[in-house]
Protein backbone atom coordinates (compact mmCIF):
# COMPACT_ATOMS: atom_id res chain seq x y z
CA UNK A 1 0.00 0.00 0.00
CA UNK A 2 1.44 3.65 -0.52
CA UNK A 3 2.41 6.04 2.09
CA UNK A 4 -0.09 8.82 2.22
CA UNK A 5 0.58 12.45 3.07
CA UNK A 6 -1.82 11.83 6.33
CA UNK A 7 0.30 8.40 7.70
CA UNK A 8 3.44 10.47 7.19
CA UNK A 9 2.19 13.33 9.50
CA UNK A 10 0.50 11.23 11.81
CA UNK A 11 3.59 8.98 12.20
CA UNK A 12 5.74 12.27 12.64
CA UNK A 13 3.05 13.67 14.99
CA UNK A 14 3.23 10.27 17.57
CA UNK A 15 6.25 10.08 17.48
CA UNK A 16 6.68 13.67 18.93
CA UNK A 17 3.57 12.40 21.49
CA UNK A 18 5.68 9.66 22.85
CA UNK A 19 8.75 11.94 23.18
CA UNK A 20 6.94 14.88 24.35
CA UNK A 21 4.82 12.53 26.60
CA UNK A 22 7.83 11.38 28.55
CA UNK A 23 9.74 14.42 28.58
CA UNK A 24 6.58 15.98 30.18
CA UNK A 25 5.89 13.45 32.50
CA UNK A 26 9.21 12.10 33.62
CA UNK A 27 11.36 15.07 33.86
CA UNK A 28 9.72 18.28 33.59
CA UNK A 29 8.35 20.53 36.56
CA UNK A 30 6.95 23.98 36.87
CA UNK A 31 6.76 26.81 39.69
CA UNK A 32 4.25 29.49 40.05
CA UNK A 33 5.06 32.94 38.71
CA UNK A 34 4.36 34.65 41.95
CA UNK A 35 3.68 33.57 45.30
CA UNK A 36 1.98 34.80 48.56
CA UNK A 37 5.23 36.03 49.98
CA UNK A 38 6.47 38.43 46.49
CA UNK A 39 6.17 41.99 47.45
CA UNK A 40 5.84 42.96 44.02
CA UNK A 41 3.68 40.27 41.78
CA UNK A 42 4.67 39.62 38.12
CA UNK A 43 1.79 40.43 35.87
CA UNK A 44 1.08 40.32 32.23
CA UNK A 45 2.56 36.99 31.08
CA UNK A 46 1.26 34.67 29.12
CA UNK A 47 0.88 31.66 31.87
CA UNK A 48 0.57 31.31 35.65
CA UNK A 49 4.26 28.95 36.42
CA UNK A 50 7.77 29.16 35.16
CA UNK A 51 9.24 25.33 33.76
CA UNK A 52 11.72 23.77 36.18
CA UNK A 53 15.27 23.41 34.85
CA UNK A 54 15.09 20.18 33.04
CA UNK A 55 17.74 17.43 34.06
CA UNK A 56 20.61 16.08 31.69
CA UNK A 57 18.49 13.15 30.74
CA UNK A 58 15.39 15.81 29.82
CA UNK A 59 17.56 17.85 28.03
CA UNK A 60 18.87 15.07 25.77
CA UNK A 61 15.09 14.49 25.13
CA UNK A 62 14.44 17.82 24.36
CA UNK A 63 17.55 18.21 22.16
CA UNK A 64 16.36 15.14 19.81
CA UNK A 65 12.63 16.44 20.25
CA UNK A 66 12.79 19.54 18.87
CA UNK A 67 14.30 19.10 15.22
CA UNK A 68 11.18 16.74 15.16
CA UNK A 69 8.64 19.49 16.24
CA UNK A 70 10.24 21.91 13.92
CA UNK A 71 9.82 19.62 10.50
CA UNK A 72 6.82 18.47 11.63
CA UNK A 73 5.43 22.19 11.64
CA UNK A 74 7.30 22.94 8.35
CA UNK A 75 5.82 20.84 6.28
CA UNK A 76 2.41 20.77 8.04
CA UNK A 77 2.56 24.67 7.52
CA UNK A 78 3.95 24.23 3.72
CA UNK A 79 0.33 22.13 3.45
CA UNK A 80 -1.77 24.71 5.29
CA UNK A 81 -1.27 27.27 3.06
CA UNK A 82 -4.45 27.02 1.84
CA UNK A 83 -6.57 26.18 3.95
CA UNK A 84 -9.78 28.62 5.42
CA UNK A 85 -7.94 31.58 7.36
CA UNK A 86 -9.66 29.97 11.13
CA UNK A 87 -8.06 26.68 10.75
CA UNK A 88 -4.76 27.70 9.65
CA UNK A 89 -4.56 30.08 13.01
CA UNK A 90 -5.98 27.21 14.88
CA UNK A 91 -3.15 25.11 13.38
CA UNK A 92 -0.58 27.63 13.67
CA UNK A 93 -1.28 28.17 17.17
CA UNK A 94 -1.51 24.54 18.50
CA UNK A 95 1.81 23.38 16.54
CA UNK A 96 3.34 26.81 18.62
CA UNK A 97 2.10 25.61 21.59
CA UNK A 98 3.72 21.91 21.00
CA UNK A 99 6.90 23.58 20.11
CA UNK A 100 6.31 25.95 24.01
CA UNK A 101 5.87 22.87 25.63
CA UNK A 102 9.08 20.77 24.30
CA UNK A 103 11.10 24.08 24.24
CA UNK A 104 10.10 25.16 28.29
CA UNK A 105 11.58 28.80 28.00
CA UNK A 106 8.21 31.02 28.12
CA UNK A 107 5.64 30.97 30.98
CA UNK A 108 2.96 28.33 31.08
CA UNK A 109 -0.57 27.33 32.35
CA UNK A 110 0.11 24.14 33.19
CA UNK A 111 0.46 23.64 36.93
CA UNK A 112 1.24 20.13 37.07
CA UNK A 113 3.10 17.36 35.20
CA UNK A 114 -0.10 15.53 34.20
CA UNK A 115 -1.47 18.86 33.41
CA UNK A 116 1.53 19.18 30.83
CA UNK A 117 0.68 15.75 29.61
CA UNK A 118 -2.64 15.56 29.10
CA UNK A 119 -2.22 19.19 27.69
CA UNK A 120 0.51 18.10 25.07
CA UNK A 121 -1.41 14.95 24.04
CA UNK A 122 -4.39 17.32 23.34
CA UNK A 123 -2.71 19.58 21.44
CA UNK A 124 -1.17 16.53 18.96
CA UNK A 125 -4.90 14.82 18.71
CA UNK A 126 -5.94 18.70 17.77
CA UNK A 127 -3.40 19.01 15.10
CA UNK A 128 -4.25 15.83 13.99
CA UNK A 129 -8.30 16.46 13.40
CA UNK A 130 -7.94 19.17 11.46
CA UNK A 131 -5.23 17.62 9.42
CA UNK A 132 -7.38 14.67 8.97
CA UNK A 133 -10.18 16.46 7.79
CA UNK A 134 -8.30 18.02 4.66
CA UNK A 135 -5.91 15.23 4.40
CA UNK A 136 -7.97 12.32 5.48
CA UNK A 137 -7.76 10.42 2.07
CA UNK A 138 -11.67 10.24 0.83
CA UNK A 139 -11.51 10.41 -3.18
CA UNK A 140 -9.92 7.91 -5.56
CA UNK A 141 -7.95 9.87 -7.20
CA UNK A 142 -4.58 9.13 -7.39
CA UNK A 143 -1.50 11.72 -8.57
CA UNK A 144 1.78 9.91 -9.98
CA UNK A 145 4.98 12.18 -10.18
CA UNK A 146 7.69 11.08 -11.50
CA UNK A 147 10.86 11.98 -11.87
CA UNK A 148 13.44 12.10 -14.62
CA UNK A 149 15.10 8.54 -14.03
CA UNK A 150 11.49 7.02 -13.48
CA UNK A 151 11.14 8.00 -16.81
CA UNK A 152 13.98 7.15 -18.69
CA UNK A 153 14.64 3.78 -16.54
CA UNK A 154 10.43 2.67 -17.30
CA UNK A 155 9.18 4.86 -20.64
CA UNK A 156 6.34 2.70 -21.61
CA UNK A 157 4.65 4.85 -19.26
CA UNK A 158 1.05 3.30 -20.48
CA UNK A 159 2.27 -0.02 -19.31
CA UNK A 160 3.11 0.99 -15.60
CA UNK A 161 0.86 -0.39 -12.50
CA UNK A 162 0.65 0.43 -8.83
CA UNK A 163 -1.26 -2.54 -7.20
CA UNK A 164 -3.51 -0.35 -5.11
CA UNK A 165 -4.49 2.00 -7.70
CA UNK A 166 -6.72 0.79 -10.49
CA UNK A 167 -6.77 4.58 -11.94
CA UNK A 168 -3.73 7.10 -12.00
CA UNK A 169 -2.78 10.47 -13.42
CA UNK A 170 0.87 10.73 -13.87
CA UNK A 171 2.07 14.07 -13.47
CA UNK A 172 4.76 15.65 -15.58
CA UNK A 173 6.58 18.87 -13.80
CA UNK A 174 8.64 21.46 -15.56
CA UNK A 175 12.00 20.00 -14.00
CA UNK A 176 11.41 16.86 -15.50
CA UNK A 177 10.19 17.81 -18.84
CA UNK A 178 13.14 20.54 -19.12
CA UNK A 179 15.77 17.59 -18.48
CA UNK A 180 13.86 15.59 -20.68
CA UNK A 181 14.38 17.93 -23.23
CA UNK A 182 18.33 18.79 -22.49
CA UNK A 183 18.88 14.92 -22.18
CA UNK A 184 17.72 13.91 -25.74
CA UNK A 185 20.03 16.33 -26.92
CA UNK A 186 23.39 16.97 -24.77
CA UNK A 187 23.67 13.69 -23.31
CA UNK A 188 26.65 11.39 -23.91
CA UNK A 189 25.00 8.26 -23.37
CA UNK A 190 23.34 7.42 -26.90
CA UNK A 191 20.50 5.08 -24.92
CA UNK A 192 19.70 7.77 -22.73
CA UNK A 193 19.09 10.53 -25.97
CA UNK A 194 17.06 7.94 -27.92
CA UNK A 195 14.56 7.19 -24.47
CA UNK A 196 14.37 10.69 -24.05
CA UNK A 197 13.76 11.37 -27.56
CA UNK A 198 11.10 8.86 -27.20
CA UNK A 199 9.51 9.94 -24.14
CA UNK A 200 9.06 13.60 -25.56
CA UNK A 201 7.60 12.29 -29.02
CA UNK A 202 4.97 10.11 -27.41
CA UNK A 203 4.06 12.96 -24.76
CA UNK A 204 3.30 15.47 -27.94
CA UNK A 205 1.24 12.32 -29.18
CA UNK A 206 -0.68 12.22 -26.20
CA UNK A 207 -1.25 16.28 -26.53
CA UNK A 208 -2.98 15.74 -29.70
CA UNK A 209 -5.90 13.68 -27.50
CA UNK A 210 -6.35 17.12 -25.83
CA UNK A 211 -4.89 20.00 -22.96
CA UNK A 212 -1.95 18.21 -21.12
CA UNK A 213 -2.48 20.77 -18.73
CA UNK A 214 -6.41 19.29 -18.26
CA UNK A 215 -5.12 15.80 -18.54
CA UNK A 216 -5.19 13.35 -21.42
CA UNK A 217 -6.14 9.87 -21.14
CA UNK A 218 -3.29 7.54 -22.07
CA UNK A 219 -5.08 3.90 -21.56
CA UNK A 220 -9.21 4.11 -21.39
CA UNK A 221 -10.26 4.12 -17.61
CA UNK A 222 -6.49 3.56 -16.04
CA UNK A 223 -3.88 5.36 -17.00
CA UNK A 224 -4.40 9.37 -17.59
CA UNK A 225 -1.05 11.91 -17.96
CA UNK A 226 -1.27 15.20 -16.98
CA UNK A 227 1.84 18.54 -17.01
CA UNK A 228 2.27 21.65 -15.25
CA UNK A 229 3.23 24.79 -16.63
CA UNK A 230 4.92 26.76 -13.88
CA UNK A 231 7.71 26.75 -11.67
CA UNK A 232 7.42 26.01 -7.80
CA UNK A 233 6.82 28.45 -5.72
CA UNK A 234 9.80 27.93 -3.51
CA UNK A 235 9.10 30.83 -0.55
CA UNK A 236 5.66 28.91 0.55
CA UNK A 237 7.88 24.94 0.02
CA UNK A 238 10.24 23.60 2.59
CA UNK A 239 13.19 26.04 3.92
CA UNK A 240 15.92 23.97 2.94
CA UNK A 241 15.00 23.13 -0.59
CA UNK A 242 17.75 24.88 -3.11
CA UNK A 243 15.82 26.41 -5.75
CA UNK A 244 19.15 26.51 -7.89
CA UNK A 245 18.72 22.43 -6.99
CA UNK A 246 16.74 20.65 -9.73
CA UNK A 247 15.83 17.33 -7.18
CA UNK A 248 14.63 20.19 -5.05
CA UNK A 249 12.11 21.88 -7.46
CA UNK A 250 10.97 18.85 -8.56
CA UNK A 251 9.89 18.05 -4.64
CA UNK A 252 8.33 21.75 -4.17
CA UNK A 253 6.17 20.78 -7.48
CA UNK A 254 5.09 17.58 -5.78
CA UNK A 255 4.59 19.26 -2.23
CA UNK A 256 2.13 22.00 -4.18
CA UNK A 257 0.59 19.00 -5.91
CA UNK A 258 -0.19 17.14 -2.52
CA UNK A 259 -1.35 20.65 -1.31
CA UNK A 260 -3.96 21.60 -4.08
CA UNK A 261 -5.41 17.96 -3.85
CA UNK A 262 -5.71 17.26 -0.45
CA UNK A 263 -8.25 14.58 -1.01
CA UNK A 264 -6.01 12.80 -3.24
CA UNK A 265 -3.18 10.21 -3.06
CA UNK A 266 -0.31 11.78 -4.42
CA UNK A 267 3.27 10.48 -4.24
CA UNK A 268 6.82 10.88 -6.24
CA UNK A 269 8.14 7.69 -7.93
CA UNK A 270 11.60 7.26 -8.16
CA UNK A 271 14.38 4.83 -8.18
CA UNK A 272 16.84 7.79 -7.12
CA UNK A 273 18.80 7.34 -3.48
CA UNK A 274 19.30 10.88 -3.17
CA UNK A 275 15.82 11.42 -4.34
CA UNK A 276 14.47 9.04 -2.12
CA UNK A 277 16.25 10.33 0.84
CA UNK A 278 15.15 14.05 0.48
CA UNK A 279 11.66 13.06 0.02
CA UNK A 280 11.74 10.87 3.25
CA UNK A 281 13.13 13.58 4.94
CA UNK A 282 10.91 16.73 3.64
CA UNK A 283 8.00 14.20 4.16
CA UNK A 284 6.85 13.42 0.80
CA UNK A 285 5.36 9.95 -0.26
CA UNK A 286 7.60 8.43 -2.78
CA UNK A 287 7.59 5.04 -4.61
CA UNK A 288 9.95 2.78 -6.25
CA UNK A 289 9.52 2.43 -10.48
CA UNK A 290 6.74 0.19 -11.21
CA UNK A 291 8.94 -2.38 -13.08
CA UNK A 292 11.40 -1.97 -10.24
CA UNK A 293 9.47 -1.55 -7.21
CA UNK A 294 8.98 -4.65 -5.17
CA UNK A 295 6.63 -2.94 -2.71
CA UNK A 296 8.58 0.06 -1.98
CA UNK A 297 6.07 2.67 -1.71
CA UNK A 298 7.43 4.67 1.73
CA UNK A 299 7.03 7.85 3.41
CA UNK A 300 9.02 8.01 6.84
CA UNK A 301 5.89 5.85 8.57
CA UNK A 302 8.49 2.76 9.18
CA UNK A 303 10.56 2.87 12.71
CA UNK A 304 13.59 4.88 12.62
CA UNK A 305 12.89 7.07 9.85
CA UNK A 306 14.25 10.43 9.87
Amino acid sequence: MTTSMLDILRSRAERIRGEGVRLLGDFSGMRPINTPSDPEPIIGLPGSHWWNELPPEGKQIQARLLPEVDRLAELTRALARNLPGSSSQKLHAALDTIREAVEQDRATFWQTRDEAVDGFSKLIDQVMAMLTEYYGTSSSIALVIPDTNALLAEPDIEQWQFEDKDHFTIILTPTVLSELDEHKVNHRNPDVREKASKLIRKIKEYRRRGSLHQGVPIVTDRVSLQAIAHEPDMSESISWFDATNADDRFLATALEVIRANPGATVFVVTSDINMQNKAEVAGIPFCEVPAQRAERCEGDAGPGAA
